[in-house]
């Protein structure tokens, strides 16, 4: 985590706000995890709840990786005054926040339903978890917001919003329960 912190608050490009979030994203599949385990005495199925956390897990450090690829190269092309290079290299950098916020939205749906399984005594780090979630598909939804040229045909920051928002439920729906 340190190593983490180290580098996105260094004076390099990268990594920036979509290796935050997704790392915020991998915090709540941690919590989860942490969640799941602690409570395999009342729930018996955990292990695939842990399981799936852990494949969400997986696919967060490849987003991350790809949304930092992308955005390195977008920058290098805007700072080239490279327009095509600029046309070409957006729209992949928004799909990879989109898949970022989809991946979010399923790590704050996770938390819910470990929520509902959960040892009790461990409510507060789902909920956690859920919030951490939102967040990350927040900022996702946020980068595809400002890596697309906008095009009236293109749904891309409109799923993005959707995915957020299925976030926002699910961590509202935790807080709630208290």
């Amino acid at each position: 985590m340190y190593e983490l912190l180290t580098k996105v608050a260094s004076d390099r490009r990268t990594p920036a706000a979509g290796s935050a979030a997704a790392a915020s994203a991998e915090l709540a599949v941690a919590l989860v995890v942490k969640s799941a385990r602690r409570s395999r005495d009342v729930w018996p199925e955990a292990g695939g709840a842990i399981a799936q956390a852990q494949a969400l897990a997986s696919r967060l450090r490849d987003i991350s990786a790809v949304i930092e690829s992308t955005y390195e190269a977008a920058m290098g092309a805007l700072e080239a005054h490279d327009d095509d290079g600029i046309a070409r290299l957006l729209p992949p950098a928004a799909d990879a926040a989109l898949e970022l916020a989809r991946t979010s939205a399923d790590v704050a749906e996770l938390a819910t339903e470990a929520g509902r399984r959960c040892d009790q005594a461990h409510h507060a780090d789902v909920t956690v978890a859920a919030v951490l979630a939102e967040s990350a598909a927040r900022s996702a939804a946020h980068l595809v917001s400002i890596n697309l040229l906008i095009r009236p045909d293109d749904g891309r920051e409109a799923e993005a919003q959707r995915q957020a928002e299925r976030a926002r439920e699910a961590a509202a729906m935790l807080a709630n329960e208290r």
